[in-house]
């Protein structure tokens, strides 16, 4: 039998339940005593499926199975909230939601379907001016300039990225791919110094936070951080709720110049 929605804790469902920070986060949760926790992962070994109260290994969100998989678990447990940490899978659980009187942790459905974009999500920038490197489809580069950076449109993690010195690493990068050119994209490379920035905005809209933290190690992803106050990074996050109404939280990467402008590198 289904929980009853009425009761009390609220239900959390809660995915990628192997990772670090996934599994802070159920224990932190846990310890508050208010939230009944459903952890999800792909593999039957990941540490946060022993923290939460029910746990199911699922296929991959890329695999064909994962969706009816996902489903079945929404509609047996029926939680309040869904908190999706891989990128494939947060349009199928904004799509779910709506089935199962839930809410999905993440910015509305339109701006994350912008936001996994690379290209839609430059556009987006540029058309609310707010400061992003010049950039290009692949496909469409007879204009950009170098030295650059090119990566997939829908890429995360770094993979993929690579930086390139003329036409020629150009040419030779899609020619490498597997993928048509307009599935890439190239940005101009800025210099400075490089901060992955926490939005924090609740459902709805508040913003209750903008925690910028100075890159200092990445392989792929950020693995060493240091939190800054950095009052043009506020201003300039603010200014993306402001203007393209996340209304959920964000991630943001950006490089600060030497001029002391942050621009806009990607949305997560």
């Amino acid at each position: 039998m289904s929980p009853d929605r009425s009761d009390n804790p609220r239900t959390l469902l809660i995915t990628a339940a192997g990772g670090a920070g996934t599994i802070e986060m159920l224990r932190t949760l846990a310890a508050t005593g208010r939230y009944r926790l459903i952890a999800l992962d792909a593999s039957p070994y990941a540490f946060g499926l022993k923290l939460a109260d029910a746990a199911y290994v699922v296929p991959l969100a890329t695999a064909a199975a994962f969706p009816e998989a996902l489903e079945q678990i929404i509609a047996k447990e029926r939680p309040h909230y869904l908190i999706p940490l891989v990128d494939e899978e947060i349009l199928l659980m904004h799509e779910l939601a709506g089935r199962y009187d839930a809410r999905v942790v993440t910015p509305q459905r339109a701006f994350c379907e912008m936001a996994l974009d690379k290209w839609r999500t430059f556009l987006m920038l540029r058309d609310a001016d707010i400061s992003t490197p010049r950039t290009w489809l692949a496909g469409d580069a007879e204009a950009c300039t170098f030295p650059a950076v090119i990566k997939p449109r829908d890429g995360r993690g770094s993979r993929g990225v690579a930086y390139l010195n003329g036409r020629d690493d150009l040419t030779a990068y899609l020619a490498r791919a597997r993928r048509p050119a307009g599935d890439f994209v190239v940005q101009a490379h800025m210099a400075g110094v490089e901060y992955t920035v926490s939005v924090v905005v609740g459902l709805g809209g508040p913003l209750l936070a903008v925690v910028p933290k100075e890159v200092i190690i990445k392989r792929g992803i950020t693995q060493v951080g240091v939190t800054r106050l950095v009052p043009e990074i506020d201003t300039l996050c603010r200014l993306i709720q402001e203007r393209v109404r996340a209304d959920g939280p964000f991630h943001v990467q950006l490089i600060m110049g030497p001029d002391r402008l942050p621009s806009v590198l990607e949305i997560n």
